[in-house]
């Protein structure tokens, strides 16, 4: 934000990285540009100038190319069927037991880092969505495909991103790390055809209410290469932005116990009404599977108000099919176009007090007052595919703690702060310090 502080009457700045053109752009105009045309790519935005995940052409060559639009397209498809919502009915007793182990290492009273622990959590909900139970069902092969993935995310350094060619420490432990993970899936993946086995997860099949499978990536005919790319693009968009929202909700609701007794008391309504009484002292886990995601999708309104305030991430597209205008201004060809979701969550003409946690903000109708006067799942040509799973794994995260544990934020020497020294650090990445030594 720091650009538009020295252009307050400007809707863009500009600069250059190496002999790339950034474009940093604001404002309702440029929503309306940014999030709606169709002449501005999205896979191209990110793949120069974000260096995120991991590419399975980084060690298979026969991996589908394919166009921007395609892409997007056939992803859509392949997530679209994997995030079904019989399919999160079938998972959720597994979704509920994952988190069950992972919880239980507590014990009943002790310290927990929601940088590190709720992100395992949110890892392990991810795998068993989007991989195969080979791993899903592991705690320790999570733990290590954890390790693994932060190995990638800590290779996307400034240097790797702006000179990809040079093999920096970071850029070789991120190539290791995605050659350790594509050998993984692909040893799975061998062992399921000799063996003629048939699982119903992401790799292979789900099973349909009548007892019909339904093809997914396997039965597909996908090769190898294309079904490790999909599960790799699938856990790397879906891991930090979630785990990011999970560790934030705990925080801020123990700093606004109003909201935090709303959630507890919507959690009870839930369990009363889905598991009632009789199963009262039947686990947690157990209780929480009984109710349907139909529920946690459209009878839990306090806590999904929870989940859009701490969204905040930054955008990248790229100008491909001519020069751009925007706001009077020529954008050249070729150009990269950035919008920080800060500039309009953040905006006090749009949200009143933009800073304080105040879920109830939504309901106000805030968020209506400007075009795409909200981003955080997306907008325009490119709404998150992930929303229904992301919402749903950060719901049962808050879900199962909550209803275990009493709980209250502390710093490091163990001293309840003053809420209002608990501000995010808008440039700190809040990963796990320690996940690239594990």
């Amino acid at each position: 934000m720091e650009g538009f502080h020295r252009t307050a009457n400007e809707p863009m700045f500009s600069f250059n990285i190496l002999q790339h053109n950034v474009v940093a752009v604001r404002g309702e105009e440029a929503r309306k540009v940014f999030f709606d045309r169709r002449d501005l790519s999205f896979t191209e935005g990110y793949r120069l100038l974000f260096g995120g995940g991991p590419n399975a052409k980084d060690v298979a060559e026969d991996v589908t190319d394919i166009n921007d639009q395609a892409q997007i397209s056939v992803f859509g498809r392949r997530l679209s069927s994997i995030l079904r919502m019989d399919r999160l009915t079938a998972l959720t007793p597994l979704f509920m037991s994952d988190l069950e182990r992972n919880m239980s290492k507590w014990g009943p009273s002790g310290k927990f880092d929601p940088f590190d622990d709720i992100y395992s959590m949110v890892f392990q909900l991810t795998v068993r969505a989007a991989a195969c139970r080979e791993i899903a069902d592991s705690i320790e092969d999570c733990k290590r495909m954890e390790k693994l993935y932060w190995q990638v995310e800590k290779g996307s350094t400034p240097t790797s991103v702006l000179l990809p060619w040079f093999p920096s420490p970071a850029r070789r432990l991120k190539t290791k790390a995605t050659t350790e993970i594509y050998y993984w899936f692909d040893a799975i993946i061998k062992a399921r055809k000799e063996e003629n086995r048939r699982e119903e997860d992401t790799l292979h099949v789900r099973k349909k209410p009548r007892g019909k499978f339904a093809p997914v990536l396997m039965d597909m005919g996908d090769s190898t290469a294309d079904i490790i790319q999909f599960v790799l693009r699938t856990l790397f968009a879906g891991i930090v932005n979630s785990g990011l929202m999970s560790a934030w909700i705990f925080i801020f609701l123990d700093q606004e116990p109003q909201w935090k007794t709303k959630v507890v008391a919507e959690l009870k309504s839930l369990l009363d009404k889905y598991s009632p009484a009789s199963h009262q002292y039947s686990p947690a886990a157990e209780r929480f599977s009984n109710i349907p995601p139909e529920a946690w999708e459209g009878e839990m309104p306090v806590l999904e108000a929870k989940l859009p305030e701490r969204n905040h991430s930054s955008l990248i597209r790229r100008v491909i099919k001519g020069d751009l205008d925007l706001g009077g201004k020529k954008i050249p060809n070729g150009s990269f176009l950035v919008y920080l979701i800060t500039e309009t969550h953040n905006n006090p003409d749009i949200y009143l007090d933009p800073a304080k946690f105040n879920p109830g903000r939504f309901s106000e109708g805030q968020d209506k007052s400007q075009y795409h006067g909200f981003l955080g799942w997306g907008v325009g040509r490119h709404p998150c595919l992930g929303r229904r799973f992301a919402q749903y794994e950060i719901k049962a995260i808050c879900a199962v703690f909550l209803s275990q544990y009493h709980y209250e934020v502390v710093n490091s020497k163990g001293v309840r702060p003053d809420p209002s020294t608990i501000v995010p650090d808008r440039n700190n990445l809040y990963q796990p310090l320690g996940s690239s030594k594990r």
